[in-house]
């Protein structure tokens, strides 16, 4: 075989190998960007779970300070009953000012808390219910690409592997240039001729190049779209 017969196999391969990524379309993309926005959702719900409980946690240390600030305070009201002068007064009075002052800082921080708990509750819940239809949705499309590869993946492999063996009789440069045409060109790189004309962009060849693409034995490129040019002869 040579390497215009090398080239028309090679692209009989390609166009094959296209039409099976076309038959799948763009479920692999889907199903990566759905497994994608599946961990960011289950990164930021662990979180809220992991928040909460924090919350949880602190509610409890500020709800035993509120206690402890209020059991403190009730104590040195009734010590100002048994005062004998003003400076003992005045001294448990700042002492319960300053212990109010913090009561009122826990109390404005146990409120905060139960907003933020709120929030964050209802978030989870959202985050919980739109991962529960995420993770259904991946399931389907998993189960609709592994039976799509299923069903290319033998014809897929043996087309791969008869690219792997006619690329191996084509020149570094040849291959490259048909890579690069193959790229360029929506995936058409080798055209046969339509008359005297190419088969790609339909661009009229000179007499000569015409000839010598009907030799079938070197390689010919038509000047206006860089196909790599072949003749079928008429049966």
């Amino acid at each position: 075989m040579n390497s215009i017969q090398n080239l028309i196999e090679l692209q009989k391969i390609d166009s094959q190998l296209a039409e099976i990524e076309e038959l799948l379309g763009d479920l692999p993309t889907r199903v990566t960007d759905l497994k994608n926005k599946e961990d960011s959702l289950t990164s930021d719900f662990e979180r809220g779970k992991a928040r909460l409980k924090e919350i949880a946690l602190e509610q409890h240390k500020t709800e035993m300070n509120l206690a402890e600030f209020k059991e403190k305070i009730d104590k040195l009201k009734d010590q100002l009953f048994l005062v004998t002068n003003n400076k003992q007064y005045d001294a448990l009075m700042l002492e319960i000012d300053h212990l109010k002052e913090e009561l009122d800082r826990s109390e404005t921080t146990e409120l905060e808390f139960l907003e933020e708990k709120d929030q964050l509750a209802e978030q989870v819940k959202s985050q919980e219910q739109s991962l529960e239809s995420l993770s259904k949705d991946l399931s389907s499309k998993r189960v609709k690409l592994e039976q799509a590869l299923a069903a290319s993946s033998s014809e897929k492999k043996d087309l791969e592997s008869r690219r792997e063996e006619t690329t191996k009789d084509l020149s570094a440069s040849v291959l490259a240039r048909y890579n690069r045409i193959l790229s360029a060109r929506n995936g058409l790189a080798v055209v046969s001729l339509e008359g005297k004309s190419c088969g790609g962009c339909g661009a009229a060849l000179p007499p000569q190049l015409v000839a010598e693409v009907k030799t079938l034995v070197t390689i010919q490129n038509c000047s206006i779209c860089t196909r790599f040019l072949f003749w079928e002869k008429p049966e």
